[in-house]
């Protein structure tokens, strides 16, 4: 290209640019190439911007500048999930997503990854239930216990009123009842608790 003098070059209109985010080199927008003032067929590009056009935009999709052409690159961007536990991970790179993650919302507790999508896991929620219920059980056992003692022990020395042997008969009921709602048809799910004596 010639160089030649700035007075023989006509007026020309600025030029379209398009400008790529340093890093990524996907395309932010149009800016414009002003004409040289010292060489005709040359323009001033910005800088992070080239003077070829970049492909039309498509769903979940960016362009993405290499230095030498563009490229449709997968914009998937946002909240994610993690196939492992359901986490919400927010993505933030351009790409496919990795095989870990999945852009199916977690439904929630007791659903697992099949490979394809999330599916409800009623052992894993029965088993949870159970763990509870035992815990529950076990804290009102504990308070039975307590009762149960002491009225015991005057049963044992001969020192029990009849209003002692019937409060003890009711806790030593209320126990049995305790230890056998395992046996129940609607456990763990749905449990109908014993009343504690009063």
């Amino acid at each position: 290209m010639n160089s030649i003098d700035a007075q023989e070059i006509p007026d020309r209109d600025p030029k379209p640019a398009y400008s790529y985010r340093q890093g990524t080199g996907e395309y932010v927008g149009e800016t414009t190439a002003d004409p040289d003032p010292l060489e005709s067929d040359n323009w001033l590009v910005p800088a992070q911007a080239t003077l070829v056009q970049p492909p039309a935009q498509e769903i979940n999709k960016v362009a993405v500048w290499d230095g030498v052409q563009w490229a449709s690159v997968d914009d998937l961007r946002g909240v994610k999930y993690s196939k492992v536990d359901g986490s919400a991970v927010l993505w933030s790179e351009l790409g496919a997503i990795p095989e870990e993650l999945t852009e199916l919302p977690y439904p929630g507790p007791f659903n697992k990854w099949n490979g394809a999508e999330w599916k409800f896991d009623v052992e894993a929620e029965q088993l949870e239930l159970a763990s509870k219920t035992v815990i529950a059980r076990d804290s009102l056992l504990a308070i039975a216990a307590l009762r149960i003692a002491p009225l015991q022990d005057a049963v044992d020395v001969d020192d029990a009123s009849p209003d002692d042997v019937a409060k003890l008969k009711k806790w030593k009921q209320y126990r049995v009842a305790l230890n056998r709602i395992d046996q129940q048809a609607g456990y763990p799910t749905e449990i109908e608790w014993p009343v504690e004596p009063s």
